[in-house]
């Protein structure tokens, strides 16, 4: 009968303890557990959430983008509707320059230093409002063509794309160039309060609400020039937070009610992972990818100034079996 040293050329090691260090593949027995253990590639399904600096100021409906070291949270409510920018370095969130205008249920998209906050409501009216971010201060530029609030967004600043948003729930899609929008395809069930991640020439949208409020599983990707749906998110949700890539992406938090539901999506399904410490709507979200994502503020029964951090391991150690 083969052995592990006759297949591998090598044989198992036998330790009290696991390795401080391993590298993907490698096996050996903890004497103290007395398990068999080894290492695979980390990523989304081996993450967790953990703490971050909290906002300065509890918002809900709020909106943000960047990266999980360098992230924008802008607009929101709490108690009243807020133009508030707050910025992020991976452990504490520090208060910029106001937006022009004060909103909440907005979108925003690109990076910390570079980012454009689109459309909104304050009560009283739905923008097409665009300010454009540079890290200092906020200018606006061209509005959308259809004013709309509860959007979701992808891209860059210079390369961006919003799409669905209401009243009422529609699927409508506008591409931005760095100076002007264009209506492109709409999705395939217009929903608002969803969540999107990727670029403008690959997104992905998730989740949402039809009017009257029915929460929705629906997934579709765009091309460029389309949306086709794809497979559902195990549980419908709406107010929902997300980032990451078309083929990587993350989507947490929302209702009803309050969700903790954690969803990993690898370019073909979603898969469930470890939930956030507190179940919330209506948070902020971003993430380059879905192993490193940032959830921010949004409601847990009451206005949320919280902040968690989505963190993937590269290797992942597993239980191969028991005696």
């Amino acid at each position: 009968m083969a052995t592990y040293k006759n297949i591998k050329g090598f044989e198992i090691q036998y330790l009290d303890s696991d390795p401080t260090t391993s590298n993907i593949g490698q096996v050996w027995y903890n004497s103290t557990t007395k398990t068999l253990k080894g290492t695979t590639a980390g990523g989304a399904p081996s993450a967790t959430w953990a703490s971050g600096g909290n906002l300065n100021q509890a918002r809900q409906q709020i909106t943000g983008c960047g990266i999980q070291t360098a992230a924008l949270a802008v607009a929101g409510e709490g108690p009243t509707y807020s133009a508030l920018s707050e910025s992020y370095n991976g452990t504490s969130w520090t208060e910029g320059n106001d937006l022009n205008q004060a909103r909440a249920f907005a979108t925003a998209l690109g990076l910390q230093t570079a980012a454009l906050v689109v459309g909104g409501y304050d009560g009283g009216a739905t923008y097409g409002l665009v300010e454009s971010y540079n890290g200092t201060s906020y200018t606006e530029v061209n509005d959308l063509n259809t004013a709309r609030n509860s959007s979701a967004s992808s891209g860059i600043q210079t390369a961006g794309l919003v799409f669905g948003g209401g009243p009422p729930a529609g699927g409508l899609t506008e591409e931005f160039d760095g100076t002007n929008w264009t209506e492109s395809g709409d999705l395939n069930t217009g929903r608002r309060l969803l969540a999107g991640a990727g670029t403008q020439t690959a997104s992905l949208a998730f989740g949402g609400t039809l009017d009257p409020g029915t929460s929705q599983s629906v997934t579709e990707e765009y091309d460029g020039t389309s949306w086709t749906e794809v497979a559902d998110l195990n549980t419908a949700r709406q107010a929902l937070g997300g980032g990451g890539t078309q083929t990587d992406a993350l989507a947490f938090g929302g209702h009803s009610p309050n969700l903790t539901n954690t969803e990993s999506w690898n370019g073909t399904s979603w898969t469930e992972v470890a939930e956030m410490a507190t179940g919330r709507r209506e948070l902020g979200g971003c993430g380059a990818t879905g192993s490193l994502d940032l959830a921010f503020g949004g409601n847990s029964g009451s206005v949320s100034n919280a902040t968690e951090e989505w963190t993937a391991p590269d290797i992942s150690i597993k239980t191969v079996t028991t005696s």
